[in-house]
């Protein structure tokens, strides 16, 4: 039984973290192939959006700190693919696809940089997110310290990291730390439909919105402007946005072809 799980089903891919005896703890065997997965997805060019998920109770407490147990998963990573292991962020924040982390039960160290690199982060309400770094004696990893401070700003990221406790669903909704939560009886139900959601959008101008979003954090203002109208132009030529306004005007609902 593979430990990272790799569904694609029409525009929707799934990603999954499948060590539930664990929580979910990774090895870097796990993180390597967490890595190859989103780089599957990659090849996908008509997957839209990727849920990060943990089988069953929990997303993903970190490593697992006892450490091998002897198994196919815990063999050694390649030397040659270690940026493997903490690139998994980079893929999850800068991928063409909209990625969703879908979190339930334990989400700390690893799981949560994971957590944080991606587009939005949907929570049960019995969450439990702790960065747990300095409680296992580590400074981090999974980038953290870059992400975070992007969503909840540079004070409470420093707060979150050097303190850790357990952020629960209220209070990670209240500091914008997740943008949905749901109860752990209609979580499923909930995901499907927010998924599906963000699936039927227009697929080039989704791709486009997402990366102005990861262009604008390089950019100063006035080259932003420059680039996201040379990209707003190619956009208003499709075919998509001409099929929008016809829509619009016939009220009816749109047909998207990515074109």
């Amino acid at each position: 039984m593979t430990d990272v799980l790799c569904e694609i089903a029409g525009h929707v891919a799934r990603v999954t973290i499948n060590r539930p005896a664990n929580r979910n703890a990774v090895l870097p065997a796990t993180c390597a192939r967490v890595y190859d997965a989103l780089r599957e997805v990659e090849r996908h060019r008509d997957v839209r959006v990727l849920v990060l998920r943990g089988m069953g109770k929990d997303f993903c407490p970190g490593a697992d700190i006892r450490g091998t147990d002897g198994s196919a998963e815990s063999d050694p990573v390649d030397p040659r693919d270690n940026h493997k292991l903490y690139d998994v962020t980079v893929l999850l924040h800068e991928m063409r696809a909209v990625t969703v982390a879908a979190v339930r039960g334990g989400c700390a160290g690893a799981g949560f940089g994971w957590a944080a690199a991606c587009d939005f982060r949907v929570a049960s309400d019995d969450v439990r997110f702790n960065t747990a770094f300095l409680d296992v004696g580590v400074a981090g990893d999974m980038a953290l310290p870059w992400s975070l401070p992007r969503l909840l700003g540079a004070g409470k990221a420093r707060d979150l990291a050097f303190f850790p406790r357990k952020i629960e669903g209220a209070e990670a909704l209240e500091i914008g730390l997740i943008e949905r939560l749901w109860s752990a009886d209609t979580f499923e139900d909930e995901l499907e439909a927010f998924v599906a959601k963000l699936a039927a959008s227009a697929p080039l101008a989704m791709a486009a919105l997402k990366n102005n979003f990861v262009e604008a954090e390089r950019m100063g203002l006035q080259s932003y402007v420059t680039f996201e109208s040379q990209k707003h132009g190619a956009l208003f030529a499709s075919e998509d946005r001409a099929e929008a306004f016809r829509a619009y005007i016939e009220k009816r609902p749109t047909q998207f072809r990515g074109r």
